[in-house]
């Protein structure tokens, strides 16, 4: 009669485990990746500023740092949409939709992103306080934002403000929050933009004084 080494039957045993292992693992959920909608800004003046912008990564907890598309069903709870994910992390989803909202509208010489680290006159520093779904008081996008515009050689605020914009869900499903959420933040462009370049154009006209 063969007496089998230890070893050798931690080989067996791992060979059977290879060979079954769907049925002893769980299949990984299917996930979908969601691009963050383009945004829709239109141009709203002709005047530029000799200056260059920076739009800086907002910053964010732990929870709004990720993919995860969250929502708030109930009270404080934060969940996230099942086999769902934004294609970037969400602050650099909207560092790139404001970035691209002041292109577009025009204002100032040139437009960067911190991820150039390129020099700029000026920069656009955020914190992002809320970007989910809530559902208390009707389902809907909600976008919280507080900004500020830095002067960079003094690293002076010159103006500080908070951004608070919905979108009711039209859609429940997924694909309805992602326009939402678009919708939202183009809501949320056609306030912020505006409130900078005249934060910006003020500045302008203090200095020439």
């Amino acid at each position: 009669m063969k007496t089998f080494t230890a070893p050798f039957r931690s080989a067996c045993l791992g060979a059977l485990i290879l060979m079954g292992g769907c049925t002893i693992l769980p299949e990984s959920e299917p996930l979908k990746v969601f691009q963050f909608p383009t945004t829709t800004m239109q141009q709203g003046t002709t005047e530029e500023l000799d200056l260059s912008l920076r739009i800086n990564t907002p910053q964010a907890g732990f929870a709004l740092s990720g993919p995860r598309i969250l929502v708030n069903p109930e009270g404080q709870q934060l969940s996230t949409y099942r086999g769902a994910r934004w294609s970037d992390p969400t602050p650099a989803i909207l560092r790139e939709h404001l970035a691209r909202s002041f292109v577009l509208h025009g204002g100032v010489r040139t437009v960067s992103t911190d991820e150039h680290s390129l020099h700029a006159d000026v920069q656009l520093g955020t914190d992002l306080r809320r970007f989910q779904v809530i559902y208390a008081g009707g389902p809907r996008a909600v976008i919280e934002l507080d900004a500020r515009v830095i002067e960079s050689s003094t690293r002076r605020v010159l103006a500080y403000r908070t951004f608070v914009v919905e979108e009711p869900l039209q859609d429940e499903q997924v694909p309805g929050v992602v326009d939402a959420f678009g919708i939202a933040a183009d809501r949320l462009g056609t306030e912020l933009v505006p409130w900078a370049l005249q934060t910006l154009r003020d500045r302008g006209t203090q200095a020439a004084r």
